[in-house]
Order: structure tokens, then C-alpha cells, then sequence
């Protein structure tokens, strides 16, 4: 196949590859379980309908204390209403990996 006919080939729904009929592939971390998962999101789902199938696939409860971050520590928090398309086109972030955090722990005098 010449290059033409490749560039409109379907692509298979498991790939890596970003378009507007599979939408992102997504890596969620869940940091108090060493746990991860990856999935492939709507480029129409919000941030927070991502959040909570990452829990579903995770098999966690989410905790009231848990917060989301990318995977280099940026707060995702005001962007939970905001779609794929809108985070990404938007540059609110550039990663595809995020991360659920909890609290902090300190040491107790």
C-alpha cells in the first residue's frame, strides 16, 4: 500500500493513536495501590467521567481525600468538567498519564 492509503486506514481501537473516532488512550496510576490502568476515553468525555472509569477498572473506592494530577505533579482538579478535546486543545496539559494521589502523610509527634 502506497502512503496515502495507509494515512486513511482505519486504526485498530487498542493503538496509541489520538483521532476523533477513538479518541485519547489514557494511563491512570493509582499511587496508594501501585496499581495502573490504561484505556482509551471519548474525545466528548470530561476529565471526571475518565477519573471515575479509572477507579471502576482500578476495582478502588474513591476516597474523599483523593486528588488527580498529571504524572509530573500538576493539580487536574479545576479541569475535572473540562472534555478531552477541551483539555487537550486548551493545553491544560500535554500528558496522557495522570495519577490519584491522596493526602500526604506526616509523621505524628
Amino acid at each position: 500500500m502506497n502512503d496515502a492509503v495507509l494515512e486513511r486506514k482505519p486504526h485498530d481501537g487498542d493503538t496509541d493513536h489520538d483521532d476523533d473516532k477513538h479518541g485519547p488512550r489514557l494511563t491512570f496510576e493509582h499511587v496508594a495501590s501501585v496499581q495502573e490502568v490504561k484505556f482509551r476515553v471519548s474525545w466528548n468525555d470530561t476529565l471526571q467521567v475518565a477519573w471515575d472509569t479509572a477507579y471502576a477498572k482500578l476495582g478502588e473506592d474513591r476516597r474523599a481525600d483523593d486528588r488527580l494530577q498529571t504524572d509530573d505533579g500538576v493539580d487536574m482538579m479545576p479541569f475535572l468538567g473540562k472534555t478531552m478535546r477541551q483539555l487537550f486543545q486548551d493545553r491544560h496539559t500535554r500528558s496522557r498519564k495522570f495519577q490519584i494521589v491522596g493526602p500526604t502523610g506526616g509523621a505524628r509527634s
